[in-house]
């Protein structure tokens, strides 16, 4: 039955880590590559220290002044902080045999994208149930309520035209980990933490420039009606990490795994 969904039946047993002293510009290099959110740190003797999310990397990546030119890149992280510098240290675990309901609660509760797995007593981590994993359970249980009911609305959003800094500028406002990009009303892309990280790198000549140059490509669009089962298949299927949500072309939502997380409380 439904209800009887275990997270080790879903968990990912692989779980990325970077050591406590790992120049910054590694952690986000581990994040991207990996296309993933967040990344535990493990001292050498495997314990888990904390945990960074891409949140965690652009709050320290603030914009910096130009070199003596105006023509140079800056480093995409300050090159003096080290994981441990910027690690939250509290991090959010559940068993391997809790039902995936309790996991997608502890998401919800602490504004997270994933928990990390342990075995019964003991404090080891086996593996991480993330909204990622979460949408194999919605596509399983074929979940046809419709992404009208989960998705984030209205949408933060920034106009193909305006400039980079003015994206930033929003981005940091809203408070979102990303921004839809329109043209007019028709979505055509997305500003994310990861864009403005490398944004934020750049001298400001080049800031000034149409956010359009620097936006994401790497999303999905899907009517209002569309059930959530079939968005979360497409997520899979795709690896898209938001999916734009539309009205008669029209941008009115937003959905991310952390949305579909929601029907399986």
């Amino acid at each position: 039955m439904a209800s009887a969904s275990l997270v080790r039946e879903y968990m990912t047993d692989t779980v990325i880590t970077v050591a406590p002293d790992a120049p910054l510009a590694n952690v986000l290099r581990t994040l991207n590559q990996n296309k993933i959110s967040s990344v535990l740190v493990c001292g050498p003797d495997g314990v888990p220290a904390g945990v960074i999310a891409m949140t965690d990397l652009l709050r320290v990546a603030k914009q910096r002044e130009d070199d003596a030119t105006g023509k140079a890149p800056l480093p995409l992280m300050p090159p003096g902080l080290r994981a441990a510098d910027v690690m939250k240290k509290d991090l959010v675990t559940i068993g391997a045999d809790a039902p995936v309901g309790e996991a997608a609660r502890k998401m919800l509760s602490h504004a997270i994208h994933r928990v990390y797995v342990t075995e019964a007593s003991s404090t080891k981590v086996v593996g991480v149930f993330s909204t990622r994993d979460a949408l194999e359970v919605v596509l399983a249980r074929h979940v046809e309520t419709p992404l009208s009911d989960v998705m984030t609305s209205p949408v933060a959003t920034v106009s193909i035209g305006e400039t980079i800094d003015t994206a930033l500028e929003k981005l940091e406002v809203s408070n979102h980990r990303g921004l839809g990009v329109v043209d007019i009303k028709v979505p055509v892309g997305l500003f994310t933490q990861l864009e403005a990280i490398k944004a934020r790198a750049l001298p400001s000549r080049l800031r000034a420039r149409p956010v359009e140059e620097v936006m994401s490509y790497e999303t999905a669009y899907l009517d209002v009606s569309t059930p959530v089962y079939r968005a979360a298949g497409h997520g899979i299927a795709t690896e898209v990490r938001r999916i734009l949500v539309t009205e008669e072309k029209a941008l009115v939502g937003i959905v991310t795994g952390y949305d579909l997380v929601k029907v399986l409380i």
